[in-house]
């Protein structure tokens, strides 16, 4: 039975695809380089964030990459917006006294206001923000919260999320309503693939929230 959930939180919880690729292409821009279309960048973009960067390499440092993209994201954010169908999942987690937990690559600058203007913050019980590689961070927040892998569903729309959650020897969902297609997510072989939260919800509590 599942008892613990890691969400990732692009494209699992919130739409922040169109800010994050606005703030991408700044960089792009301010390193002389072609910016992307929004499909060429949902088709190259990828986890860890460097393995992007070391395929389209701006020819800056990591450092000021990072500078410009968080000067421009700062501008955008506003732009980010709660998914359908995440509140109502966070609440159906409260409810049934499920443990949250969140593995992200966002920093905490940009994770605090999003989670207060969403108002998910205070469905997540840990954070773990600024994550630049998942895998050996999920065998971190098991250990440190001793969670039974064989309890744990882990949820995110990437391939590196997929990836994460077979290191970790927890259950997996793809969503389809983040930064990933579906035949992007099929070649990491998650447990299961959803639409959405409302369909993974919908499943959980037909199988009693007993995850095979």
């Amino acid at each position: 039975m599942i008892r613990n959930i890691i969400f990732d939180w692009s494209g699992t919880l919130v739409d922040d695809l169109p800010a994050v690729w606005k703030a991408i292409n700044h960089v792009f821009v301010r390193s002389g380089k072609e910016p992307f279309t929004l499909e060429n960048f949902r088709q190259e973009i990828c986890l860890p964030i460097q393995k992007f960067f070391d395929q389209h390499p701006p020819g800056v440092s990591m450092a000021q990459v990072q500078e410009w993209f968080h000067e421009r994201f700062r501008q955008v954010q506003d732009e980010v917006e709660p998914l359908p169908h995440a509140r109502p999942f966070l609440e159906l987690c409260r409810e049934r006294k499920i443990r949250t937990f969140l593995l992200s690559a966002l920093p905490a600058v940009h994770y605090e206001p999003q989670a207060e203007r969403t108002g998910f913050g205070a469905f997540i019980g840990r954070p773990y923000l600024g994550v630049p590689d998942k895998r050996p961070a999920i065998l971190e927040l098991l250990k440190e919260n001793q969670l039974a892998p064989v309890e744990t569903l882990f949820i995110g729309d990437m391939q590196h999320d997929i990836e994460t959650a077979k290191h970790g020897g927890v259950f997996s969902c793809a969503v389809l309503t983040g930064y990933s297609r579906r035949e992007q997510l099929q070649t990491s072989g998650p447990d299961l693939m959803v639409a959405h939260l409302e369909e993974l919800r919908d499943v959980l509590e037909a199988n009693d929230w007993v995850f095979t």
